[in-house]
């Protein structure tokens, strides 16, 4: 075997070898790459969206003064009672302060909301007449109430001289009942509720008897 022989079964062999290196030892550990390099990029999109919540919560620690007062001025217009009463005093009184010359107020009993909102409500239809200006003044001043009052329907027709008539569809809201606290029996455990017999319901789903 001459030198020149020789020289190419080194080569061979020299490829040989590496063939076998690179299947036995660097072709597996690519796959072991490819799965290191997605963990680090889902662990730097965690890190992108953990950063995120972080600057989102700084903010609203930084906006909590703003957001309690916020909140404490919808708790003054969302009772956490009816308050029927209170509320039909000072719809009398704007209607004193627009110049209407009558009014009528007809609640209905406590609901829940059709929008299914964790709110109850009180129907109202409101009844009022008078001049053009004293019922746009009496609809402004219902607007300005520290009570929160959504106004479905208005109905406008004339009356003798130049007088309006107005009937309103109005709802007010306030915080759902707390339900009561569930008795346990002697074992802790709590026993199946029972419907009660002869006492009303304070708050009936919409659209219910």
């Amino acid at each position: 075997m001459n030198a020149r022989m020789r020289m190419i079964l080194a080569i061979v062999g020299i490829v040989i070898i590496w063939l076998v290196f690179f299947f036995l030892f660097i072709r597996s550990r690519q796959g072991e790459l490819a799965g290191i390099r997605a963990e680090i990029e889902a662990e730097e999109s965690r890190a992108l969206q953990l950063t995120t919540e972080l600057n989102r919560l700084k903010e609203l620690q930084e906006r909590a003064p703003d957001l309690q007062a916020e909140l404490s001025k919808i708790r003054e217009l969302v009772p956490p009672e009816h308050d029927v009463p209170h509320f039909i005093f000072l719809v009398q009184d704007a209607a004193t302060e627009s110049g209407v010359e009558f009014l009528n107020i007809t609640p209905e009993l406590p609901k829940t909301p059709p929008e299914a909102a964790p709110l109850a409500q009180v129907r109202m239809a409101i009844g009022a007449s008078g001049s053009y200006f004293s019922i746009q003044d009496f609809i402004r001043r219902l607007h300005d109430l520290d009570r929160a009052v959504r106004i479905d329907t208005i109905t406008m027709g004339a009356e003798d001289g130049s007088l309006i008539s107005m009937d309103m569809q109005t709802r007010i809201f306030f915080e759902l009942p707390a339900p009561p606290p569930a008795e346990t029996d002697e074992a802790g455990n709590v026993p199946p509720p029972t419907a009660p017999v002869g006492s009303p319901t304070p708050v009936a789903p919409e659209g219910g008897p």
